[in-house]
């Protein structure tokens, strides 16, 4: 059976599969020059992973994964920003009649830091080990606590962790978290973070699925009528931004709705509100009423942010295989326009050139995109692309982070 065989990659968060030929080098001479290849790719890593951090403390490494919007107590925001400082590499195994290449860490580990936007000056690093490959985090803030939700993967079990908004301390973890429920007693098998719901789906050690936590509440339920069920005591008055096609839910132009009314019809009817956004009849009978902010055509358009104040959209400016991205912030309490941003301030690689790059497609990259708001602040992220900040009211570009 060969050796395994690896190809460093430090500079990116996807390996990279790698052929070539034997080389016809035998004896002391072929083991000689090999030895000092190890050498050479072992000191270049010695020194990305541990000498660059020391030398440059205040600068940011690492593969960008998620950032948050973070208020403090002086009223300020800070940017927390969590990047992938791992060795990743592909890793290919041959033996008898088998082949196997996966991709494999070393140093498994991440990097916190918690940043002043103004200007992206670092105040704090966090380093946090893992034991394998990492997949997915996500932050998220909700009443004076900053969320780190880990997917599982291979000998990294799922995470569950808050942390301090003004100090970066962790004052919950895992098994505290799973401490509060008896229902989670046996432990976490998975533990995936729901945006667009605002939950925790989880799966225990046990076989239990379907299990909810809901962020909002900080209440575990056993599936989702259970939840539906509670949100169904809420009659206050509220409302919510819906993107709907404008013949269909396929359609490819959308227009953006205002849907208003009690909180509990809203919560019953959210998954069909698309379909009936237009028609007054159908919200009437839902006890609702929709309201359409304006006429511009999205494209395309994925509401990538809502809240009691916007709705940002990202949508096309024209179908086909080459075509390029815009982003609109819309003012939910006025329904007009405040600001739309073009292809020179959003990030290049948001353009869509399938004759180039199929992979730059609408599908391949719509989820690699996040919209966050909080303040006079907003964020566009772009996975292992870095972030741009924009001044809320305006749409100014404030700064842009390659990461």
């Amino acid at each position: 059976m060969e050796p395994p065989v690896s190809y460093p990659q430090s500079d990116s968060y996807q390996g990279r599969k790698v052929y070539g030929k034997r080389s016809g080098c035998a004896g002391k001479g072929c083991f000689g020059i090999i030895g000092a290849i190890v050498i050479i790719i072992a000191v270049i890593a010695i020194g990305y992973f541990f000498a660059l951090p020391a030398i440059m403390p205040n600068s940011i490494s690492g593969s960008f994964l998620d950032a948050e919007i973070v208020p403090t107590k002086s009223g300020e925001q800070k940017l927390w920003v969590l990047t992938d400082g791992s060795f990743n590499f592909i890793q290919t195994t041959k033996s008898p009649g088998r082949t196997s290449t996966g991709r494999e860490c070393y140093f498994c580990k991440t990097w916190t830091y918690i940043l002043n936007p103004k200007d992206q000056s670092v105040e704090k690093k966090i380093k946090t080990p893992y034991e394998d490959i990492i997949t997915q985090i996500d932050l998220f803030y909700q009443d004076g606590k900053v969320w780190a939700f880990t997917r599982d993967y291979g000998e990294n079990e799922p995470r569950i962790e808050t942390f301090d908004p003004e100090t970066g301390e962790k004052t919950m973890d895992t098994k505290q978290f799973l401490a509060q429920f008896p229902e989670l007693s046996a432990g976490l098998a998975t533990a995936y973070y729901d945006k667009a719901d605002g939950v925790i789906r989880l799966k225990t050690k046990d076989g239990i699925d379907g299990l909810l936590y809901s962020i909002k509440d900080g209440k575990l339920y056993k599936d989702f009528s259970a939840m539906k069920k509670a949100a169904m005591k809420d009659s206050s008055e509220t409302f919510v931004a819906i993107l709907a096609g404008e013949n269909s839910t396929s359609s490819p132009r959308k227009k953006l709705y205002k849907i208003s009314g009690p909180s509990n019809k809203i919560s019953d009817n959210l998954s069909s509100l698309d379909n009936f956004a237009a028609d007054d009849d159908r919200m009437k009978d839902y006890k609702l009423s929709s309201q359409s902010l304006g006429e511009k055509v999205y494209l395309e358009g994925i509401m990538y942010h809502t809240d009691k104040d916007c709705a940002i959209i990202i949508y096309l400016d024209q179908l086909g295989k080459k075509s390029n991205r815009f982003m609109t912030c819309v003012d939910l309490k006025t329904g007009k326009e405040k600001w739309t941003l073009g292809k020179d301030d959003l990030f290049e690689k948001m353009q869509i050139d399938e004759e180039d790059d199929v992979f730059s497609s609408l599908f391949f990259t719509k989820d690699k995109i996040g919209v966050k708001r909080r303040g006079n602040l907003v964020i566009l992220q772009l996975q292992y692309e870095g972030l741009i900040g924009f001044d809320f009211e305006t749409g100014k570009k404030l700064w842009e982070m390659d990461i």
